[in-house]
């Protein structure tokens, strides 16, 4: 004879069931991701840090550089680093530009900068006599502004050079490439490494983008990579131990000078030879020890055999204010 079930034994099957159908779906549930094989071999974060820093300090120089070659107030920085295939990285760049390409010793890959016209056309006015203000122009450069943004291009790939100072190279400007040129200057596949900066040069901004083949970066990279294993891993710098073994090699520039000594121009002007110049300070005053530009102690002169020599006193103490 068949037993009925209660309601409360069929609410608890309904309940298991229902439980077991949820965790059979919670097994078969997986995130699936596209493959894309333009996105292998993508930097990582630490890497692209270490690109930042190192490019970082050639915008400071180059700002400095440029500044100084073209007397005007000239400020760089870097303000975009991405890795991308060569096809889109000319969709980003305009069809008329200033593109000059660059070879680097250590690889046979072609490299290349590309300066907006808008920072290009007020860099030459400036080099001819300008003030820099002048409108953007959409024409290829002429022979004359060629050859003017020529030596730029010198200074940039200079300053670039003392940055990859640890790739131990040298680089070399190949000239200005049409816009045929730069279609074909590299793979449309092939992946590049683009470092943007923003410059500010009088009144005129525009980019000025690095387009460096993944066979440099790679070398960068590694180089970077390399002189990182010498640092302490515990602290990815210096132990003490080892800034001070570093230091005791350091040289520094050491007088003996009597300081504060103030004359009178007429007195300084009335100067003959035999003479004899009151300098206000009193005989027994000690002489000051300075170390590279900084009084540092007292001291007395005296002779070590044939050399001159200081006998070392007190420190100089100075105040908090004389400190800043």
């Amino acid at each position: 004879m068949e037993r009925a079930l209660s309601k409360e034994e069929i609410d608890a099957m309904l309940r298991l069931a229902s439980a077991r159908q949820a965790q059979s779906q919670k097994k078969e549930t997986r995130s699936i991701t596209p493959c894309t094989f333009q996105h292998s071999g993508q930097l990582s974060a630490e890497q692209v840090a270490a690109i930042k820093g190192l490019h970082e300090g050639f915008a400071r120089g180059l700002s400095q550089a440029m500044a100084g070659y073209l007397r005007v107030s000239c400020e760089i920085n870097l303000v975009l680093t991405e890795q991308l295939t060569y096809s889109q990285l000319l969709e980003r760049i305009p069809e008329v530009t200033y593109v000059t390409g660059f070879s680097v010793q250590q690889t046979s890959a072609p490299a290349a900068l590309q300066i907006d016209h808008s920072v290009v056309f007020p860099l030459v006015d400036l080099l001819l006599g300008g003030v820099g203000n002048c409108e953007t122009l959409t024409r290829e450069v002429s022979e004359i502004e060629e050859h003017i943004m020529g030596g730029v291009a010198e200074i940039i790939c200079q300053q670039l050079e003392t940055a990859w100072a640890a790739l131990e190279t040298k680089l070399t400007v190949d000239g200005r490439q049409s816009s045929a040129q730069i279609r074909r200057f590299m793979s449309p596949r092939e992946k590049t490494l683009c470092l943007s900066f923003q410059v500010t040069l009088a009144e005129a901004t525009g980019k000025l983008n690095l387009i460096l083949p993944i066979s440099i970066s790679n070398t960068l990279l590694r180089k970077l990579a390399a002189d990182s294993s010498h640092e302490d891993p515990r602290t990815g710098s210096f132990t003490r131990e080892q800034m001070t073994a570093q230091m005791l090699d350091c040289s520094f520039p050491v007088d003996l000078q009597i300081t504060a000594i103030k004359l009178p121009f007429d007195t300084v002007a009335a100067l003959m030879p035999q003479t004899v110049c009151d300098l206000g300070i009193p005989v027994r005053k000690p002489a000051s020890l300075v170390l590279a530009g900084r009084e540092a102690f007292d001291a007395i002169p005296v002779r070590h055999g044939r050399n001159r020599a200081a006998q070392v006193g007190q420190s100089v103490t100075f105040s908090q204010e004389e400190r800043k």
